[in-house]
């Protein structure tokens, strides 16, 4: 997972691997909100917000957990990378500020593709202190041979 600094999620609360409505897979992860985060201090001048994108970054660290769960020989030869030829959707409806306690992102697997190069696709939501603010539709990540 990534550095602490870009790391949205700190605790895998659930992971079925045969989970959810396609039997794919199901995951949901939260993150603890502080209030002294560097996000606050560095979005939106006297209106401190947790940056839209870092929301979906939280969805797509979900996505590469479940990836890496289910190709773990992989994770030392191949590099994950967002796929980008493929349309997603985010609809957002709220802010996470300083005040909130608790983040909770879900993800259920929609697709898997094992050829030419192992695909996993998700959709699902992000919660704040239990509000549903964000859903996300189709987001997917590849797993790439690394240069030799």
């Amino acid at each position: 997972m990534p550095a602490k600094a870009i790391r949205m999620i700190d605790e895998i609360e659930v992971y079925i691997p045969k989970g959810g409505p396609h039997g794919l897979g199901f995951v949901r992860g939260i993150k603890r909100i502080n209030p002294d985060e560097w996000f606050f201090k560095a979005h939106f001048y006297q209106d401190p917000v947790c940056p839209g994108s870092l929301g979906i970054e939280s969805f797509l660290q979900l996505i590469r957990f479940a990836a890496l769960k289910r190709w773990p020989g992989l994770a030392k030869t191949h590099n994950l990378e967002l796929i980008a030829d493929q349309v997603h959707r985010w609809t957002y409806r709220g802010q996470i500020v300083p005040e909130n306690r608790c983040v909770t992102v879900e993800a259920v697997i929609t697709r898997v593709q094992e050829q030419p190069w192992p695909e996993i696709t998700a959709s699902g939501v992000l919660k704040v202190d239990g509000l549903r603010i964000y859903a996300m539709e189709n987001f997917g990540l590849r797993l790439t041979p690394k240069s030799q």
